[in-house]
């Protein structure tokens, strides 16, 4: 008996054993990246790169003006495909384009794709006194510019802005919605985070926090 119950245990071990492993070293599903966006080479020619890193493997030579589909920026990196060739090229030298995709659906859905096409610029400089996306834009420069895309047009001033409009509560917040503080302003896209021309360190960033200093108010512009 005791024979019988020690090949059951053993056989029992190997069992979970080979199970545990097929689990661990089953390959993960691919995850692809999201639909890309339109975008160009420019101020410089530059080199398409296997990897973030100048020392990674050149895949292309872009010139001036190349189209590109742009799918997002890694650090002073971003990810680009041009003639079946997917790679990385400094962020300097990438123009993501500006126009903006149609608001469809609910006041949610309307103001998600504002957050959405406004994410495309992080990275991007900050300039006090701009407006272009590309080049450079200051806080309030960063928003009205991103609605102005849409077709609104928004106060200049960062101070304007918190009658642009109108008021909801922080509470009822959603993506696209402004966020106001005192001499500053952001946008909500979700999940606590905002996205803003913050400094001229930074740039356009995101932060993970909203209410990371006093919110003087919260205005939606999407009906």
């Amino acid at each position: 008996m005791k024979s019988r119950l020690k090949k059951i245990t053993i056989f029992s071990l190997v069992f979970l054993f080979i199970f545990s492993t097929t689990l661990t070293t089953a390959p993960k599903k691919e995850v692809k990246a999201a639909e890309g966006y339109s975008g160009k080479i420019f101020r410089h020619w530059t080199k398409l790169r296997t990897g973030k890193s100048k020392k990674a493997k050149v895949l292309k030579t872009l010139k001036v003006g190349t189209a590109v589909t742009v799918y997002g920026t890694s650090g002073s990196w971003r990810k680009v495909s041009v003639a079946g060739k997917t790679g990385y090229v400094p962020k300097q030298y990438v123009y993501v384009g500006t126009k903006a995709p149609s608001l469809t659906g609910s006041t949610y859905k309307k103001g998600q794709t504002v957050a959405e096409f406004a994410q495309r610029f992080v990275g991007n400089p900050y300039v006090w006194g701009g407006t272009d996306l590309n080049r450079g834009a200051d806080c309030s420069g960063f928003i009205g510019s991103i609605y102005r895309s849409f077709g609104y047009k928004l106060p200049r001033s960062s101070s304007e802005l918190r009658s642009a409009g109108r008021k909801v509560s922080y509470s009822q917040k959603q993506p696209g919605d402004i966020i106001c503080y005192n001499g500053h302003v952001a946008m909500y896209i979700g999940n606590g985070k905002i996205v803003h021309a913050s400094s001229r360190k930074t740039g356009i960033k995101i932060s993970q926090r909203a209410n990371y200093r006093s919110i003087v108010c919260v205005r939606r512009i999407v009906k």
